[in-house]
């Protein structure tokens, strides 16, 4: 026989409570992120033990730590926890949303900032695909139907959704920095330090290309963004990257010091002819709403 409303409702309660307490480490922690009293939370877990006659938890001197029998609860309490997110966030009418969306961008946007919107963009309209085309050169825009684009459009097909102003700023890796230390300034950096270059970035900023012909140790140029990243996330030098999409990268260390004011617009773009499709527009919000951190 299963459970009632009312006993369910306890124990998923229990359940939830003993999760936030693995997931943080700590009862403490849980109790303080899920406003609740430390003392509360305990009883929750405990009683929760007593029922299932395991420890599930080992309080330590600094949190707690899972045991074996905990490990197989948790793993439904995940399950429960998994269940409830997907309710939270159903909406029938984002679900009926479906088809493909063709996004041009280059390599460099897309890892640095369109690709952090999927995430919740996939979890919300499942039936949608993207297909993300990467390159420098622009396809026509009968070959697309939004795009991320770094050059001004002049295209009377091409609505203009939003323009962005990206800051770049220089980054090193933790790796890097610990072998060759921190740059003090602009022209220690051009002095005694490893760069890694973008090869169409002289031709966008003077400063860059003044920059790179004072520059003693330049370790490698590339025409990829994504490459560029790589090889500072490796530890080959130290190089430029937009700050909204790679500040926040725990591979990498924004050089906040380093002083050389750089940025470049870009756009969002969605063809006039298919601004008004629901799947253009889901995609379109979500894109706009990362675009918060630029």
């Amino acid at each position: 026989m299963g459970y009632g409303i009312k006993d369910a409702i306890l124990r998923v309660r229990q359940l939830l409570c003993l999760s936030s307490a693995i997931k943080y480490g700590s009862i403490s922690k849980a109790a303080e992120k899920n406003n609740m009293k430390q003392s509360n939370l305990s009883v929750q877990i405990r009683q929760l033990e007593e029922e299932l006659g395991e420890n599930l938890i080992t309080r330590v001197h600094n949190g707690v730590k899972i045991t074996e029998a905990g490990y197989e609860v948790y793993a439904i309490a995940c399950n429960l926890e998994n269940m409830i997110n997907k309710t939270h966030n159903l909406n029938i009418k984002a679900f009926r949303v479906s088809g493909e969306i063709r996004l041009w961008t280059t390599d460099g946007l897309g890892i640095g900032y369109i690709s952090d919107c999927f995430y919740k963009f996939y979890e919300k309209y499942p039936k949608v695909n993207v297909e993300i085309f990467c390159s420098m050169e622009r396809p026509k825009p009968e070959q697309f139907d939004m795009a991320v684009i770094y050059d001004e459009p002049h295209d009377c097909s091409l609505k203009v959704i939003k323009t962005y102003n990206l800051k770049f700023a220089f980054f090193a890796s933790k790796t890097y920095l610990s072998t060759f230390g921190y740059p003090k300034n602009l022209k220690d950096l051009q002095e005694n330090h490893r760069i890694c270059n973008k090869s169409n970035y002289a031709g966008v900023w003077k400063k860059w290309n003044n920059f790179l012909i004072g520059a003693k140790k330049i370790a490698s140029t590339t025409n990829s963004s994504s490459m560029l990243f790589e090889l500072i996330k490796d530890g080959i030098g130290i190089g430029l990257l937009p700050r909204g999409g790679f500040s926040n990268n725990e591979n990498l260390v924004e050089l906040s010091n380093i002083k050389m004011e750089l940025n470049h617009n870009c756009w969002l773009v969605v063809r006039d002819e298919v601004k008004d499709i629901d799947k253009i527009k889901a995609l379109t919000k979500f894109i706009k709403d990362a675009s918060d951190k630029l």
